[in-house]
Order: structure tokens, then sequence, then C-alpha cells
């Protein structure tokens, strides 16, 4: 067969290497090969939305081409910035970390591969830069235009391998308090999607993950709780659909165009931005994007100290209302407000809390209700950590963990009244501690109280809804539950905890007698998180109704494996199922299943 010619022209080549890609695989060669490859995947879509091509990988190696410098430079920072904040998220020590080399040089290009003098050069820059940097060539720096946010430090001229003369080397950064330029694939005119999701009549917003652009890569949770304030301070008017939190999340660490995003999603509107935070100083930058144009709305930089967090939160939700709906009163705006805390610091640590608390397991529950716990001291009428300090406690005591202190049941109820008392007009403080209340005091009438007035406040936010739907479930209402917990899904399209929503209408739909769509909807949860162990208790007896045993055991085996020394008897006092034939229903199925009377 005849081989394709050989072509040859001048490019702007990026080579990236794995750092220490050998020992990384000794720790755990699965583990290692999977994240290098994830790794290279996510650089590989940064390069194509800057209009790169990435010809090839060579092991632990990804060889690319650009027309442009400027984006050669751009797609390696914003890589280098998604793969940073995907490691700090690592709890092991497998992390890969790369090095980039940027040149301008000819090339070779024949039958899929890229060789020459230019990829040389580019390899042997890239040894010379740090883990997690970029090393560019001279003649790059200069051809990248100055009004681009790059920065460029004088390496001097270095001695390379394979090369007579020495070579002119600098390295790149963002500049300190600008953003990444547009990416190409925004420009883009939007195409159709065929099956793509309708945006909705009313207006409707995503709000991305703000970057976090601190010296300290431990601020990403400040940069994420900003970011999710701001979600909760738009769906708290009724008139805008808002998608939530973990929906919009599920695009963090990744270089997504924002009309795919806003597709997927099927909003019209995407906000995003960036946090700056050190010491006391706090800058926080926005762009709202109209997704079906790509025109930038509108975009703002807003500075200030570290107490200063919430007005200027309020300053972002008031012009993001402003420039989607003008004729929006600002009544409607002033009540997205929430009461901030009165010591920040109490803020910073409810934000630490927050992953520990939705990991739904023994250990990470310790360390949030340590944290929140802190923050109550700082400010003891902080409504949004009591209530989540109560969902905690409620955490460990209906699934017997061990204690946390000398009475976890009392505490948790004492800390939901003192939620509910501090703020009855949050939404979020009011279905967190309504919940408990239902769960742990078997309140059900102050419970319910608190989660439909809840519902009334703010039904735009999924987990409101889902809690709700969850109560509803517990309190015998299992119909009327069903209905709040498909509102969930529908506010948060492809939500990365949808397992809980998935497990929570299982159970009304088990509750209702309906088996089979219990046993699927069961089976999707624990598709996506095979270790909550609520997925189980619902699994089983549904399992056992439709005559299936031998997979039942297997749903039980789960539970047990999951939660040591759970019983019949023990769930019988745990659960607070409202009405009795349900609750008996429900333990005879564990029962017959295998779960120890």
């Amino acid at each position: 067969m005849e081989k394709n010619p050989l072509s040859r022209k001048l490019a702007v080549i990026l080579h990236a290497d794995v750092v220490g890609s050998t020992t990384l695989v000794q720790r755990d060669e699965t583990i290692a090969h999977e994240r290098m490859q994830t790794a290279f995947h996510q650089f590989a879509g940064a390069i194509a939305a800057y209009g790169g091509v990435a010809h090839e990988l060579r092991g632990d190696a990804l060889v690319a081409e650009f027309e442009r410098a400027s984006d050669a430079v751009a797609a390696s920072l914003a890589f280098q910035a998604q793969n940073a904040a995907l490691n700090i998220t690592l709890v092991d020590d497998i992390r890969p970390e790369l090095r980039i080399g940027i040149s301008l040089g000819e090339v070779v290009v024949a039958d899929g591969t890229i060789t020459g003098a230019g990829v040389v050069l580019a390899q042997r820059l890239e040894q010379l830069a740090e883990p997690g940097g970029v090393v560019v060539q001279g003649s790059i720096s200069e051809t990248v235009p100055t009004r681009m946010p790059f920065d460029f430090k004088s390496l001097g001229e270095q001695v390379l391998k394979g090369f007579d003369q020495p070579v002119r080397a600098f390295t790149a950064s963002l500049r300190q308090g600008e953003a990444l330029p547009e990416a190409e694939a925004v420009k883009k005119p939007p195409t159709s999607q065929p099956g793509s999701p309708r945006t909705t009549d009313i207006p409707s917003i995503a709000v991305l993950p703000f970057a976090n652009m601190s010296n300290d890569p431990e601020q990403e949770y400040f940069a994420d709780g900003i970011a999710e304030d701001i979600i909760t301070a738009l769906s708290h008017i009724k008139q805008w659909f808002v998608i939530a939190r973990n929906s919009s999340f599920a695009y963090k660490g990744r270089h997504v165009d924002i009309r795919e995003i806003a597709s997927e999603l099927g909003v019209r509107y995407v906000l995003e931005g960036s946090v700056r935070k050190g010491g006391n100083k706090l800058r926080i930058t926005g762009q709202l994007i109209d997704a079906e144009s790509g025109a930038h709305l509108w975009a703002d930089r807003y500075d200030g100290d570290l107490e200063d967090v919430f007005a200027l939160q309020d300053r972002i939700t008031e012009s993001v209302v402003g420039a989607i709906e003008p004729s929006l009163r600002l009544a409607e705006i002033e009540r997205s407000k929430r009461k901030p805390p009165t010591d920040i610091g109490a803020y910073d640590l409810f934000l630490q809390a927050l992953p520990h608390l939705y990991a739904i397991r023994p250990e990470p529950n310790e360390q949030a209700l340590k944290l929140l716990h802190q923050a109550i001291e700082l400010d003891p009428n902080y409504a949004l950590a009591l209530a989540y300090l109560a969902w905690g406690y409620e955490e460990r005591v209906t699934r017997a963990w061990g204690a946390y202190g000398n009475d976890d049941a009392g505490a948790a109820v004492t800390l939901a009244r003192r939620a509910i008392a501090a703020d009855r007009d949050d939404a979020v403080v009011l279905v967190f501690a309504g919940f408990t209340l239902v769960m742990i005091a078997r309140d059900y009438n102050q419970g319910l109280e608190a989660i439909y007035r809840a519902r009334e406040l703010n039904p735009n936010i999924a987990f409101v809804s889902f809690l709700v739907g969850a109560a509803l479930n517990i309190c015998g209402n299992p119909a009327e539950g069903l209905s709040c917990i498909e509102e969930a899904i529908r506010v948060s399209p492809g939500d990365p905890g949808a397992f809980f929503f998935f497990t929570a209408a299982a159970m009304s739909h088990l509750m209702c007698g309906r088996p089979t769509e219990a046993c699927e909807l069961a089976m999707k949860s624990a598709r996506m998180y095979p270790d909550w162990d609520t997925t189980y208790r619902i699994l089983a007896p549904a399992l056992v109704q439709l005559n299936r045993i031998e997979e039942a055991r297997a749903a039980v085996a789960k539970l047990v494996d999951l939660s040591p020394g759970v019983t019949v008897s023990r769930l019988r006092k745990l659960w607070p199922i409202r009405d009795q034939d349900t609750l008996n229903m429900m333990l005879d199925g564990l029962g017959k299943a295998g779960l120890p009377d």
C-alpha cells in the first residue's frame, strides 16, 4: 500500500509528559494508568477547544499542533488549572502531574504522526518545566499578543540536547487577577443537537463552578462555596428556573463549550467566574453568557475584604438579575438574600464541612460534625450550620454508626429546633431541620410544617424537593412524596447525587405497591453509588415481592457489609416509618431476604 506523502510545515508544537509516571505505576498500576489516560483525555478536550489538534499519545506523553501560539498557551494553562483542581480531590498519592513545553518550528506530518525539529524542541523545553508548569520558546512569548493575559518569566538561554545553539526559554502563567481567553469552540456558531433538551420559556440559568485563582489550592472549597451561594440566591426567585448545584458542578475541571453545557442542561444563560482569596482580601469576577448567541451580557469584578463576601455575592446576584430580566422588581432580589453569619470564620468552617457530610459515611461524618460545631461556637445563631449539624447527627443515629457525643439523638433535635428559630425564611434550613425532626424526634407535625414551608419558599432547589419527598414517604404520603422527588430529578438533570433521588423514588413506589418500579429505580441508584445502605433497605423487599429471592439475599448481604450489626429488630427501632403496616411490609421483606432478626 502506498504511504501518504510527507508534509512539511511551520507550526506551534506542544509536548506534554507525565512527571514520575514509573513511580505512579509502581504504587498502583491500574489506577495510575486510568488517571493518566483521564488527564490526557481532558487535555485533548482543552486542546480541541482552543483550536489545536492532538496528534498522538506516546506512552506517557502527548503531542499537539496549533496554528496560533496564544491558543497553545491558553489550552496548556486551562488544562493545568483543571488538573490541579482534580488532583486536590484525590485522597491517595497517585496524582498525575504534567509538564508542558511549547515551541515554534518545522515539523513533518505523515501517516498520522508528527516529527521534526519542532517536536524535539518542545520535548526539551517541557523537561525544563516544573510539575504542573509550562515552558515556552522565546519566539512563542514574542508571538503572543501583549493583550493576552499571560506572564512570561525568562529562564535565560538554555543549552538543550540535540541543538547547537542555546535556546531562550520562558515559563508561562496566567496574569494575576485575569481570566483565560475564551476558547475558540465557544465562538463558533451553535449547531443543532438532535434530541437535546429545550430551554425553558422562563429565564433559565446554570452557574458553573467558580475557578480558584488563589495561590493556595486548598481554597478550592471556598470558590465552590461562593458559586453554591449564588445558585441558592438565584433559586429563590420563583420566576426563574435554576439548575441545581450538583448538575452544574458536574462540569468542574472540564473544558466544555458553553453552548454544549447549555444544551445538555436545557438553559438559556450560563454564569461563570473566579475567586481569588489572599489573606483577608477577596476578588470575585463573573460573566454572564447568553448561550444561544454566545454574547456576553454582563461581566464585572468585585474587590473587598473577606467580611464583605455576602455583600459581594448579593451584588453579583443583583447584576445577573438585572442583565437577564430588567423588569424584575428589586423586592424579588431582596428576598434572595440570606442572613449571613456574624463571624466569617463560621462560614469558612461550614463550607469545609459540606463535602464530608455528603459522603454519607461514618468517618467523614465525624469530621463534618467537628467543623460544624466549631462554626456554631463562633456564631451560635448561624442557621445553616445548625441545620446541617442536625442532619449530620441524623445520619449517625439512623445508621447506628456509633455515638459522637453523650446524646446524639437529643443533640439532633435540639439543633433542628434552634435552626428553625434562627431563620424561618430559609428553605434549606427548614428542610434539613424538618427532616431531622421527622427522622429523630418523630415529630411528624412540626417536621411536616417545616418541610412544607421550605417547599413553599423555594421549589427550585433539588435537594430541598428530594428531602421533602423523602420526609413525606416516612410520614405516610408516598404519592405526594414521589411528585416532589420527580421534581428534584427535573430541576437537576444528570445530578451526580441523583442516587439519593432514585432511592427515595424507589421507596415511594414500593410503598404504593409497585415493586417492579421500585426495583428498577433502586438498582439504578446502586449502579450510580453502590455504598449507600438505604438503597438496599428498599431493594431487598422489592426483590422479595417479585420472588427474586437470591438477588434479594445479595442485596441484604451488601446492606450488612455497609452497616455491620444491622438487624430487623434494630431497624424497627431506628426507621421512623409512620404507617406500621408499611414498616412491617418492608421489615418482613428484609427478613425473608436473610436479614437477621
